[in-house]
Parts: structure tokens; sequence; C-alpha cells
């Protein structure tokens, strides 16, 4: 019999291994901060109230521009009114917001032309409380791209919403006392006197955002700005106004009622104040007025104050003068400072720095202007230079510039990443080489095999033919003894078992081949 066993594949397995090693470092440095997130995300309603929902992106300090996601609800208890994109960061829409109240779906796809890293709205989602029960609002598939050229999805989790639906209980009305009350004269008074009561809940605080004021915590350098809202559709007057307080009640001033209630504010240099305001805003409904809205709007368009820089020379020959400087800004403050020396690169100068003074140093003799800008912290600037005069006596270090011969190159760590990229080398050469012969060897024994069966079958033809001539020829004699009978059974027996056993281990080898 022969046989045949290939060679062991475990060189092989270690360094699929290892490869599989190396992509699971490399994707597991991946930084997944993006969060979506349902705002408010519970609440307690009454059948046929109506309610918003905000959905927004939380990138974690990342830099994105791209958000897609699907959104589910329990349409027996909940049914979408409407799908806002007023007030969305996403000035470009890949998939239009839509939404299904048979299948509780909702999608929608959008990007905005200038990455963003605070927290920014998406869509807002008005729902109407449909029967008692418990509406769950949850993100069923999301992917945040970030800005880095590459859009990478750097989705981590959702914040779900939850929101109970519970049975209205009809209130007991308290009848108003008058000083003539007039007895009711038939059922149909009655009637009318109860129709005249009415049921519900005011409505909630407006959701407001604004493509321009993104952020009520960033100082912005502009007064130009719009806010957008929508109306419910309970909502009859709204109260809208810039205020300095953020404890405003909107609709205790008389021109800040609107009826019927717009749908934004525009922000402008006549209307808008230096410093910190609010957009105070409160709707309307049949109950009565709901809770108030006082949206932060922080605003400097001034630049800081003009400064100078005062120049330390230091007592040492060989010491180098130390700068002071300091601005002032009083609306927003200073943020940063960023100093030039000459022609050379920006230094960027925390106020704290520029507080205890900056010392100069690796300065050649000779005259320097140094030019410092400061930033506030709503991006104005303002610039103020000085000139100084180095005499340390500061020599700049001459650049050696040192050659390297292969020599530097064989240290052990370089050394051993050599051998091992020769072993690996030569063990996928070992590998390849072996099977190549053993391809060779294969063939050849299969040709080998092949001229066997011939040669067998043509040598045992022949014997055949020349053994059956011999017994005819035996047995045609008119007596045989019993010996020779036996001899002649024995002879056909053997070469039927021959013929089978060699034909047993030809097919054997053929097996073993394929």
């Amino acid at each position: 019999m022969f046989s045949f066993t290939s060679t062991p594949t475990y060189i092989s397995k270690v360094l699929a291994l290892a490869g599989a090693f190396l992509l699971f470092a490399v994707f597991s440095s991946v930084a997944y901060a993006a969060d979506v997130v349902i705002s408010p995300s519970t609440g307690s309603y009454t059948p046929g109230q109506t309610f918003t929902v905000s959905v927004r992106v939380s990138p974690g300090g990342q830099s994105v521009n791209a958000v897609e996601a699907g959104l589910k609800f329990d349409p027996a208890v909940l049914s979408v009114v409407n799908v806002s994109k007023t007030g969305s960061v996403f000035s470009l829409w890949t998939t239009e917001p839509t939404y299904s109240n048979t299948a509780g779906t909702i999608t929608f796809g959008g990007g905005s032309p200038s990455p963003f890293t605070a927290q920014s709205n998406l869509v807002s989602v008005t729902f109407r409380a449909v029967a008692a029960g418990t509406g769950a609002l949850t993100v069923s598939n999301a992917s945040v791209l970030a800005a880095d050229g590459r859009g990478t999805d750097v989705y981590s989790k959702s914040t779900n919403g939850s929101f109970t639906v519970a049975a209205g209980v009809t209130p007991t009305p308290t009848p108003t006392p008058t000083d003539t009350p007039t007895p009711p004269t038939n059922n149909d008074d009655e009637e009318d006197s109860d129709a005249a009561i009415v049921f519900g809940d005011p409505p909630r605080a407006p959701e407001v955002g604004s493509k321009t004021f993104l952020d009520p915590e960033v100082w912005y350098g502009t007064t130009d700005g719009l806010f957008e809202w929508d109306i419910p559709f309970d909502v009859n007057e709204l109260a809208v106004m810039l205020a300095t307080s953020s404890e405003n009640q909107p609709e205790l001033t008389k021109a800040a009622i609107s009826n019927p209630p717009v749908k934004e504010f525009a922000l402008n240099r006549e209307n808008a104040l230096e410093g910190i305001q609010y957009l105070s805003i409160k709707y309307k409904n049949q109950v009565g007025w709901g809770a108030v809205l006082n949206r932060k709007i922080m605003i400097d368009t001034t630049p800081p104050e003009d400064f100078i820089i005062e120049v330390r020379v230091s007592n040492s020959q060989t010491g180098f003068p130390q700068l002071n400087f300091a601005a002032n800004d009083t609306t927003s403050g200073i943020d940063y400072y960023e100093m030039t020396i000459a022609d050379n690169e920006p230094i960027k100068v925390s106020p704290d720095e520029a507080a205890v003074g900056y010392l100069l140093k690796e300065l050649e003799d000779g005259t320097y202007t140094v030019k410092v800008v400061a930033h506030d912290k709503a991006g104005n600037i303002k610039e103020s230079s000085v000139a100084v005069q180095i005499t340390a006596g500061w020599i700049k270090p001459a650049e050696v510039e040192i050659e390297t011969t292969i020599w530097d190159y064989l240290t052990g760590r370089n050394i051993f990443t050599g051998l091992l990229l020769v072993t690996i080398l030569m063990q996928f050469i070992y590998i390849w080489y072996d099977r190549k012969q053993n391809k060779l060897r294969e063939d050849k024994l299969r040709r080998e095999t092949r001229e066997i069966q011939d040669q067998m079958e043509k040598i045992f033809s022949a014997l055949r033919d020349e053994i059956y001539d011999q017994i005819n020829l035996i047995t045609k004699r008119p007596r045989l003894s019993k010996k020779e009978k036996e001899a002649v059974e024995g002879l056909n027996q053997a070469l039927e078992v021959s013929e089978t056993l060699i034909e047993k281990e030809i097919n054997d080898v053929k097996t073993i081949l394929r």
C-alpha cells in the first residue's frame, strides 16, 4: 500500500494568529464617542395630548458632519403628528425625515458643510398620545460620521425615551359664584354651562434652534441670527422677546404677545445686546400660558481694549528680557494670546502665563519686533507690538550633520527584526518549495501507477491465456489423476486471487492520489 502525508502547517497558523492580533490591535484603538440622544427622555401625558421631543447628536469631543438614524415607537400608544427640520444643524438631507404610524418608524439622514463638536439638534418630533400605556422611543440604528476625510463612524450609544400615557380623570367643575345668579331654566342651559369648562394641560416649554447660535454656552462675535421653533397644533398665542433676566415672563409684556403665533425670531444689530441676554418665549393654548423657555445668548462684537507690552530687561549681562502684557475685554474676557517674534512661528500664550511674564530665550543679539495678538472668547482680536533689543550674547549652535553608516543600523532591535523577517520569508519559501515537490511526486506516482496497471493487465492477460491453453491440453487427456485435477483447480484459483489482489492495490493507490 502506498501512503501520502501533507506537510504540517503550524507555522502558517502562527502567522495567521499574529495577523489577527495585529488587526485587533489596530481596530481596537479607534475611539467611539458620539451619542444619539432623545430629549426629553421621559414624560407623562393623557390621551389626546401632544408633546415634542428632540433627537440630538452629542459628538463627545469628535468633529462630526453627518448623521443617519432610524427610530422605533409603539404605534398603539403614540402617533407622530409631525417631524420638523426647523432648528436642525443640518442644511443637507440625504434622507428626508419620514415616519410611519403603521410600522412605528421614523427615519432621517443629513449632513452639514461645517463640522461641529457641540451637542446639536437634528430633528424635532411631535407625538400625540393615543391610548393609555408606556410608549418607548428607541434608536434602532444610527451612524455618526466624523469629519476626518474618511467618514469614520464614531457612533457609540443612544439615550432612548419612555413616555407614559395615563387615562385622563375628568375633573369635577367648581361653579363660579356671581352677584346675581340666574337659575337654569332648562337642560340646554346646563349643557351649555358644562361645555364652557376647558380640560387639558398647558403647553410645554418651546424647543428652539438656531444655525448661527448653536450652543448657549459659547460666545459669538455676531449679532445676526435666526431662531426657529414649531407651533403645536393646540397653541393659539405666543409671547416672545429678548430679556436680560433668566427668569423673565414674556407674556407680562404686551408688545411681546403674538396672535397668531410666529415661528421664528430674527436677531440683528438693532435688537441684540452686548453680553448675556435671553430669548424668552412661551406658548398659550385653550388652557392658558405654558412653561417658559429663556434661551441664553452670549454676544461680544467688541474687540479687546488697547494694551501695551512691557519689556523688563534682565539684571544679568547674559540674561534675556521678560515680556509682560495683559489685555482687557469686559464682555467675554480674554481667551488666549498669539505672540510672534520676528518671522518665527506664532507662540500661543495663556492669560495666566502672560500675567506672570514670558521670558524670551535662544535669540542672537539684535533688535526684534515682537507682535502680540489678544483673542477674546468670541473671536475678536486686538494687536500690539514692541521692539526688543537682545544683548545676551547667545550664539546659535552650529548644526553638525551626523554621518550614518550601515553599522549604525545594526542595533539589537534591528538585528532581531531582520532575523525574524528572514525566518518568516524562509518558512514561506520552504512551504512553497515543499508543496511544489509534493505535487511533482504525486504526478510521477500517478504516471507510474497507470503504467503498472497497464503492464499488469497485459502480463495477466498473457499469463491467463497461456495457463488456459495448458489446462485445455491437460484436460484433453483421457484420464487425470486426482492430484493433477487438484493442481489444475488450484492454479485457476491462484490466478484469480492474484489478479484480484493486485487490482485492489492499484485502486487503493488511485484513491490516495485523487
